[in-house]
């Protein structure tokens, strides 16, 4: 194989603690580096590896680190400039379509899944060479490496031979074994968002005693926030930031802090994750502009960037971003630099855009959304919407997901984890560069690629991913998904005090695939003894005008108990005998003893009364933007309903 077919074998693969190593094929130079990495061998791995003591020489080694690629081939795994684990196979004389497998990891790296992950990559290369078995024998003693196999999702076959094991597998990808990349792909992600969204300590790098620069502003955020672990503040050029004591490197804080926030000049960031991530520190957020968005140099700048990261396992948000925020009280981190920190809830929010994120916190305090947590991906160098979407999945805090996409890193692998995340929890996005000029435009924003909107609608509609067109839109599909549940169907009961308001709704439900049907025999005759003879009775329900606040409720009840029936919506325009707060006491009271989705429309210029905040009843200005939101999250009901199916990929 030349060098391009090489390259293609190189990975990072993301461990159990959520760093990473890099993964690639062994040159004949690493042959120093191996012979390092096997004196930091105990003589008992050595002994597990070879079944007897063994000593190795330079000269031996050649032996390892000189393969043909063809019929011998190995894998290498390294971090912060060591190799720290070797994988091979040796294809079998008389048998070139088997090969003998082999992994040694040392023993300071044991337990960090690097053995699976190097073991798992010898699949791709082994298929490429036509090999279709692997054979190997093992101490039965080494657990360790028998739990490794299981644990790779090769359904390994054991033949026990006294001490020793044999073992046989198919080299050839089954879907155990890509369910359990998946698995061992999303527990990767949590553990490293973890560090991101709720680490135990932060230093601020780039913290300034200016609270309106970004560095100040990032800082102030964190101490207002009331952020529940030390936050250190590093500027070289200052003793004390806003009153803290500084420090003049991430070395020189009093303990390795678990995250860093960096808001240093793009030229100077390198540096400064390089430092970090040698101390041990897991993440950092790189508020930072420069580098991907900003042309060759910039791009030049991430290529090096990533170059630290990779080399030394630390995971990165950004860079070109705005920061993460969690909102839960056992955390209180606002790590952006938005001044607004609204109440905590249950909804996740992920933005491409900083500009954005800015106003999108604002809008989810204005409208009263609580979030859990929210994150600006930036140019999504290294943590992406892929790895959010596998972490809020087992956040037992979010139940709604929110995205703001300008461009995909991995479709295939977006389209794969939607689906299996939306089961359980509803996304909704707003992808932009729908247009020519907005794919242009969201390219240069943070210098990746767009994808086409067809192909981009297509993929949200296999994935269960519910799209809008603006955020506004989003907030309104949010709005009812974090307070209503979803419903069983799409048919919709329209209760209002005026006819015009209530023919505009019908019109609107029906325009957005829901159904307005007829009401069931007894429905009709229990409001027909409610009701006033003026008032009509067939959905649209419009008790008229004079509709008092007790009617609104008992009318709601009605509705709910008619079995063709899946949401309720209620609309009220303010007349001048019923004040619009006893209305809307009276919906809340009948949204307690409500199974069915109930959003109402409160057409007053006196906005949506307290009540209906209170008992979480979803208000709109319009029938038509009540309509367009139900009938979104009615068809994410109806897809999530569905069998899952499989995807051919």
């Amino acid at each position: 194989m030349d060098s391009d077919d090489l390259d293609r074998y190189a990975t990072d693969a993301v461990l159990a603690d959520g760093l990473t190593v890099h993964i690639r094929p062994i040159r004949s130079a690493d042959n120093d580096r191996m012979l390092a990495m096997w004196g930091r061998l105990s003589p008992e791995t050595i002994r597990m590896r070879f079944f007897a003591p063994r000593t190795m020489d330079a000269e031996q080694m050649r032996f390892f680190s000189d393969v043909d690629y063809r019929d011998r081939f190995a894998l290498v795994a390294e971090t912060g400039g060591r190799i720290v684990g070797v994988s091979r196979f040796d294809r079998l004389d008389g048998q070139p379509s088997s090969a003998e497998f082999a992994v040694l990891v040392e023993d300071a790296e044991h337990g960090r899944g690097i053995g699976t992950a190097l073991l798992r990559a010898l699949v791709e290369p082994a298929g490429d060479l036509g090999i279709t078995g692997f054979v190997g024998d093992v101490l039965r003693e080494n657990s360790r490496m028998i739990r490794m196999l299981r644990d790779a999702g090769l359904q390994p076959a054991f033949s026990d031979y006294g001490s020793v094991v044999h073992t046989t597998f198919r080299s050839t990808p089954t879907e155990t074994f890509l369910a359990t990349g998946d698995e061992q792909d999303r527990l990767a992600a949590v553990a490293a968002l973890r560090s991101v969204f709720s680490p135990g300590s932060i230093a601020v790098v780039g913290a300034s005693r200016d609270p309106a620069t970004i560095g100040g502003l990032v800082f102030d955020n964190l101490l207002r926030g009331r952020f529940q672990g030390p936050v250190y503040p590093v500027n070289p050029a200052a003793a004390h930031v806003q009153s803290v004591a500084a420090y003049a490197s991430v070395a020189d804080c009093p303990t390795v802090p678990e995250m860093v926030v960096v808001c240093v000049p793009a030229p100077f960031v390198r540096d400064v994750v390089h430092d970090a991530a040698r101390l041990g520190t897991k993440a950092a957020v790189i508020i930072s502009a420069g580098f991907n968005e900003a042309g060759p140099d910039g791009s030049r700048r991430e290529r090096e960037l990533m170059e630290v990261v990779r080399s030394h396992g630390i995971r990165v948000v950004g860079p070109n971003c705005m920061g993460v925020l969690n909102a839960d009280e056992a955390v209180r981190m606002n790590g952006t630099f938005s001044p607004v920190f609204g109440p905590p809830g249950r909804v996740a929010f992920s933005s491409q855009s900083g500009a954005l994120g800015l106003a999108i916190l604002a809008a989810a305090q204005r409208l009263g959304l609580g979030l859990s947590s929210f994150a600006s991906v930036g140019n999504k160098a290294d943590l992406s919407g892929n790895d959010l979407l596998q972490y809020w999945e087992s956040d037992p805090g979010t139940d709604v997901i929110l995205l703001y996409l300008e461009s995909f890193g991995n479709p295939r692998k977006f389209g794969r984890i939607a689906r299996r995340v939306g089961r359980r929890k509803p996304i909704v996005a707003v992808k932009s560069g729908r247009s020519e000029s907005g794919t242009r435009a969201a390219s240069s924003h943070t210098g990746a690629l767009a994808a086409g909107d067809v192909a981009v609608e297509a993929l949200f509609r296999q994935a269960g991913v519910i799209r809008t067109t603006t955020l506004e839109e989003l907030f309104s599909v949010a709005t009812v998904l974090a307070n209503q549940p979803v419903p069983g169907g799409n048919r919709v009961g329209i209760l209002t005090n005026g006819g015009g308001p209530g023919i505009l709704a019908a019109d609107a439900c029906e325009s957005n695939g829901l159904e307005v049907p007829e009401l069931a025999p007894g429905t009709v005759e229990r409001l027909g003894r409610l009701l006033p003879v003026e008032a009509a009775i067939r959905n649209p329900v419009d008790m008229i005008a004079s509709a008092s606040a007790a009617n609104y409720g008992r009318a709601m009840r009605f509705l709910a108990d008619d079995p063709g029936i899946d949401a309720l919506l209620v609309i009220f325009v303010p007349p001048v005998v019923t004040r619009a707060e006893d209305v809307a006491h009276e919906m809340a009271a009948a949204r307690t003893e409500i199974d069915v989705p109930v959003l109402s429309v409160f057409m007053s210029e006196r906005g949506v009364p307290a009540e209906l905040t209170g008992a979480r009843i979803p208000s709109f200005r319009f029938p038509e933007g009540a309509a367009q939101a139900l009938g979104h999250v009615a068809r994410y009901g109806r897809w999530r309903s569905r069998p899952l199916g499989n995807v051919v990929e």
